[in-house]
């Protein structure tokens, strides 16, 4: 396939400059000249197993992939006979060290777990690389040929072998047909590449788990067109064999046969055996499936490894279709078998310590044994989200999360998260928290309604682990409600006390605020690196701090700490522009602000707002811009401040998109000035498209079109066409966002409430806000946020007249947004 990659060696008695000018002229330049990137050297065979013995990896792993092409058999045996002879025990051990540390490098470079949403499938964990470094070290270590001999060696089961078989031909077809697609090397699976690839690979969907029946409460529903699922899925499962099989193969290669191991009895089933975990017989497991689960405690009280072998133990009983119905029976049933694999597992689950990579957890997924348990839990593995947004599959964001919840008790967030850190240490029982946040997607393969559905299954797997009533209805509660914080949080007014008691009249008590906030933070965190922002974090601990507020205060003393938090910023800024500015003056500047903006605002940017607002008069147009030190999520704080007027935050806006700036988040307020107008101070969470950063030169530029547009000289939409960028290389497929525009009168008692939904792309900002300032609506409240290729942003608006959008006038509003988002280009 052109763009792919061809090793070949040439390998002579000796040295010669015509040997290698024939090659070339032979060989290389017409595989040049069909696009293929050779991977070649000529060499001695002397200067070949030199070249290997120096600790070449490249070099080893080729010498052992060796097969003759053309040319002379008698170069080709004695170059095999020799590097056979080479390879002794020791040689064969610091080979194999050698392909577990590149294994690793390798996995930090592109991505150090098999379930990202766009895999690495030739580089990444679990892929075609890994699976040829098991069988690189299995033909040192043993001499064969391939995976099927290992049989003979009894080295690999047959469940092994297949498995790794069938893997490479699945990563040989996928490859194959992501370098057709692209025309060149790919090894990425984009989705774009997902959606074309698919349907030539999965011809096979009939009777797929993917697809959904349509009949009963475990029906799963694709997340994306079938065959992308079902392509994807296999991907998934057959990376997770290759990690762990093509693992147990280097660990066997890695041990030194010579040696004797010691062993040392743990307990009257487990002994550890070279340092590692493993059974005092094989019976064990049978005889009594809870041992399965009780062995992973044992681990973590002892520090201990499992062996690979009680892997495979464990893995073949819940992975063939036999022993997977006998043990998801044994633990289904009202038996002390039962009891013991749930009390085990919930321990294990609640226990803080595992701070392995992969932990435990991870690990008893990885071997079928979290599905033989919770039954409801098998969909979820592998399970694409098809978007931007999610990095991880399903079943590896919720273990993600449960293992921040645990770094948390550790105390190794302090810093990062000092409420959240604070805050898990005060929970009593940490049951329904930590299985809440394990099963908080755990109804995601059923399609929408995602939370509702899973409060069901939680409640099912809640009863047959005779988990206590409270602990029931509080579990239930978390999975039902886990997205209720962070929406509020990103888009409702935190400053609305009645909001803030309604919440509170929901959740019920600070036990359920607290062990919500906390899942959220986790929640939030694994979505994907980053994602949990500084201003994300910020308004989840603002809402629970108020929320707590409420429930100890009651509102009144709630409203007076809220009102003596505000006091004590004003004075704050008032020390901090203390000999630059009157204190009066600074008093009345503070004066004219609403409390909401002190809430949320920190003592030193009020300072340099201040200082902003008092010398813009001198600025072309009055208008002051700065841009903050603090970086964050790859961005910049842009501050505007500027006389206010409707329409503002629009024009605003279209300059940053014609600019290349993006909007990830915005603060707005407005500071009434009596007799002189309102002034706007504006505060954008911003990102360069091009990643170039905000120089002063760009600085000085956007100040002088903002000047230009806000004080009318030039028509914002003129400075966005002027500004166009056009280019002929296609956009890069994304998965598809629906635009959605949600009214809500309910919310606020003096506004209206607009939600909307849709795709990120430049100008999303400035449609919106166009289109409200066309359409004579005051803008009184922001709240933008950017979640990967999606964007969700709040208005509190009300019409020119000050009064909520009614049916006919909301309905208008709505019609005229969706045609304003339709209309932008993807």
């Amino acid at each position: 396939c052109p763009g792919s990659d061809l090793d070949v060696w040439f390998v002579t008695e000796k040295d010669g400059g015509r040997e290698v000018e024939r090659v070339a002229n032979e060989v290389l330049y017409p595989l040049w000249d069909l696009r293929l990137e050779v991977g070649h050297a000529v060499r001695s065979i002397a200067d070949s197993l030199a070249q290997a013995a120096g600790g070449d990896l490249s070099a080893e792993t080729a010498l052992l992939d060796l097969r003759l092409v053309e040319g002379d058999a008698g170069i080709f045996e004695r170059l095999r006979r020799e590097q056979r002879a080479r390879l002794g025990p020791r040689e064969v051990t610091r080979m194999v060290q050698q392909l577990v540390e590149e294994r690793a490098s390798r996995h930090a470079r592109f991505g150090d777990t098999l379930y990202l949403l766009e895999p690495n499938v030739k580089n990444g964990e679990g892929g075609y690389r890994d699976l040829l470094l098991a069988l690189w070290a299995a033909k040192a270590r043993f001499g064969v040929a391939d995976f099927p001999e290992l049989l003979a060696h009894g080295q690999a089961t047959a469940r092994q072998v297949q498995a790794l078989v069938e893997a490479r031909r699945f990563f040989l077809q996928v490859r194959t047909a992501a370098h057709l697609h692209a025309r060149r090397r790919q090894d990425r699976l984009l989705f774009e590449i997902q959606e074309a690839i698919a349907p030539v690979l999965v011809r096979d969907l009939a009777g797929h788990k993917g697809e959904g029946t349509g009949r009963g409460p475990m029906d799963v529903k694709p997340a994306v067109a079938p065959v992308v699922e079902a392509l994807m899925q296999r991907y998934y499962l057959h990376a997770k064999a290759v990690k762990r099989e093509g693992g147990r193969v280097l660990e066997r290669c890695a041990a030194n046969p010579s040696r004797r191991p010691p062993v040392k009895k743990v307990d009257h089933a487990f002994v550890l055996w070279n340092g590692q975990l493993t059974t005092a017989g094989a019976e064990i497991f049978r005889d009594r499936p809870s041992e399965m689960v009780r062995i992973f405690r044992v681990a973590q009280e002892t520090g201990a490894e499992l062996y690979g072998h009680t892997c495979e133990l464990i893995a073949e009983t819940c992975n063939s279709p036999e022993g997977l119905a006998q043990t998801t029976a044994a633990f289904a049933a009202d038996t002390a078998v039962a009891r013991d694999a749930h009390r085990d597992f919930l321990a294990l689950l609640c226990d803080p310590r595992d701070a392995r990579s992969p932990s435990l957890l991870e690990q008893m997924h990885d071997l079928g044994l979290l599905a033989a348990l919770m039954p409801e839990w098998r969909p979820c593995t592998g399970r694409v989200q098809h978007d931007l947004y999610h990095v991880f599959t399903v079943d590896q964001h919720q273990l993600f999360a449960v293992a921040r919840l645990k770094a948390l008790a550790r105390g190794e967030l302090a810093a990062e998260l000092p409420v959240a850190s604070r805050a898990i240490r005060e929970v009593g029982n940490p049951l329904p928290l930590y299985l809440g946040t394990l099963l908080h997607d755990v109804a995601k393969p059923l399609g929408r309604g995602h939370s509702e559905k899973g409060a069901r299954l939680a409640h099912s797997i809640a009863l047959r682990f005779q988990l206590g009533e409270a602990d029931r209805q509080t579990l239930e509660f978390l999975v039902r409600h886990h997205l209720l914080l962070s929406h509020v949080s990103q888009r409702r007014d935190l400053n609305d006390t009645a909001m803030i008691a309604r919440l509170a009249d929901q959740l019920g008590g600070p036990v359920v605020l607290r062990d919500l906030y906390l899942l959220t933070v986790a929640d939030m965190s694994m979505v994907a690196p980053g994602n949990l922002t500084g201003w994300k974090e910020q308004l989840l601990r603002d809402l629970y701090a108020r929320t707590l507020a409420h429930y100890r205060r009651g509102p009144d003393l709630a409203g007076a700490e809220r009102s003596r938090g505000v006091a004590r910023r004003k004075a704050r800024v008032v020390e901090l522009v203390a000999g630059s500015a009157p204190e009066a003056e600074v008093q009345a500047w503070m004066a004219g602000l609403p409390d909401r903006y002190f809430a949320q605002t920190p003592p030193a940017d009020i300072t340099e707002h201040v200082r902003l607002s008092r010398g813009r008069a001198a600025l072309p147009g009055g208008l002051a811009v700065e841009v903050g030190g603090r970086s964050r999520q790859g961005g910049f704080e842009l501050t505007v401040v500027a006389d206010d007027a409707p329409g503002l935050l629009a024009r605003i806006a279209g300059v940053l998109m014609a600019s290349r700036i993006d909007v990830l988040g915005a603060r707005i307020a407005s500071r009434h000035r009596p007799g002189l107008g309102d002034e706007a101070i504006d505060v954008f969470l911003a990102r360069d498209l091009h990643q170039r950063g905000m120089s002063e030169g760009r600085l000085e530029r956007l100040r002088a079109d903002l000047a230009s547009v806000v004080g009318g000289a030039v028509e914002v939409e003129q400075l966005i066409e002027e500004r166009r960028e056009r280019s002929s290389l296609p956009a890069r497929v994304t998965p598809h966002v629906a635009t959605e525009v949600e009214i809500d009168n309910d919310v606020s008692t003096d506004f209206t409430v607009l939600d909307v939904y849709t795709q990120d792309r430049p100008g999303v900002l400035y449609a919106i806000t166009r289109t409200l300032s066309r359409l004579g609506i005051d803008i009184h409240l922001s709240k933008v946020a950017t979640e990967a290729d999606r964007v969700a942003d709040v208005f509190y608006v009300r019409g020119g007249d000050g009064k909520k959008l009614d049916g006919p006038r909301g309905a208008e509003v709505v019609a005229a947004l969706e045609e304003a988002l339709k209309a932008l280009p993807s």
